[in-house]
């Protein structure tokens, strides 16, 4: 009965940690280690300084949290604790993705063993992600915080999305679409009139911590030099080198495979809330990003592939429905 009980938890956990170590080797052989050494730490320095440049200086979240471990495992005498902070930080990225994906998964009806498929895609698309990268901290946090961003939304618990958007928004400005999921959450729920005022609260004071963080950084940071894709601003000149490089494609296939095409014709198989948070996140997520960023750093596209495409592929492969079934 007990192993009945807590059988989810168990696999899920273990499933999180194997996944996650493999996630980490294939990443850190992918960067290599000479260059985590060299390059992230160089990046590391300059972000602590105040001076990485815009938008990358107003990322701080990431950074703040290494360099305390950086400190803690020089404090304990672990060797090349610079190179060992970077690992150990982006192993408990890894298990925060993977709990959280597989909570997120199972709140959405899809029973463990098509979860923990699920799960395996996910660690294969954020294994091969670091295309013309460093190890990227604040993408894989991103990843995490819509994740539980989307458990929270879906158990309720609309008090803790502003608590949430602290962390989130001092992570990464790509955040600011999470009170949208949870206005647009509500109000198509069958429900909506009895929720939406008081739903109404809680994203507006989200989307104030947002607006409030993203602000004080710029002003603490102050004004930074812009950082430019290749040498291309964000505007139809991007865009246009984005759809024409072949890299682009070959990139986006082998993070993402064919996965978003088949959550697209699974469609009609989704749940409510999967199909309002694809509206609410996927069409801005991929006009932003291919007007103003390098499509074939694929890592940016984890987002919709953990909180959209995957359980949308998932509940077009499964018809079992029971929350209860493990």
């Amino acid at each position: 009965m007990f192993v009945r009980k807590y059988a989810f938890w168990m696999v899920l956990i273990v499933s999180a940690i194997l996944l996650s170590v493999a996630t980490v080797y294939a990443q850190v052989n992918e960067v290599t280690l000479h260059f985590i050494k060299n390059q992230q730490e160089k990046v590391h320095l300059q972000m602590m300084s105040g001076t990485a440049g815009n938008p990358w200086q107003y990322r701080i979240l990431g950074d703040w949290i290494v360099d305390y471990l950086i400190n803690l495992l020089d404090n304990l005498g672990v060797n090349a604790p610079k190179a060992n902070a970077y690992i150990v930080f982006r192993f408990m990225q890894c298990m925060l993705i993977f709990i959280s994906a597989g909570i997120y998964y199972r709140k959405l009806s899809i029973p463990l063993y098509t979860n923990l498929v699920g799960l395996s895609v996910l660690a294969w698309g954020m294994s091969h992600s670091l295309y013309n990268s460093d190890l990227s901290l604040n993408i894989f946090f991103d990843v995490g915080f819509y994740l539980i961003a989307a458990i929270f939304i879906m158990d309720g618990k609309f008090l803790l999305l502003p608590l949430l958007m602290v962390l989130a928004a001092l992570n990464r400005e790509t955040s600011g679409l999470i009170p949208l999921m949870l206005v647009f959450y509500v109000f198509f729920s069958k429900d909506s009139s009895d929720k939406l005022k008081k739903t109404l609260t809680y994203a507006t004071i989200s989307m104030v911590v947002f607006i409030i963080v993203f602000s004080g950084l710029r002003l603490f940071y102050g004004e930074q030099s812009f950082l430019t894709a290749d040498g291309y601003y964000p505007g139809i000149g991007l865009f246009v080198l984005n759809i024409t490089r072949w890299v682009t494609w070959e990139q986006l296939l082998i993070t993402l495979g064919v996965i978003p095409i088949l959550a697209i014709i699974a469609y009609p198989s989704w749940s409510r809330t999967l199909k309002v948070f694809f509206w609410v996140v996927v069409p801005i997520w991929f006009g932003v990003h291919f007007f103003a960023a390098l499509v074939a750093e694929t890592r940016l596209f984890l987002v919709p592939q953990a909180l959209i495409f995957i359980p949308g592929v998932l509940l077009g492969l499964s018809k079992r429905t029971d929350p209860d079934t493990i």
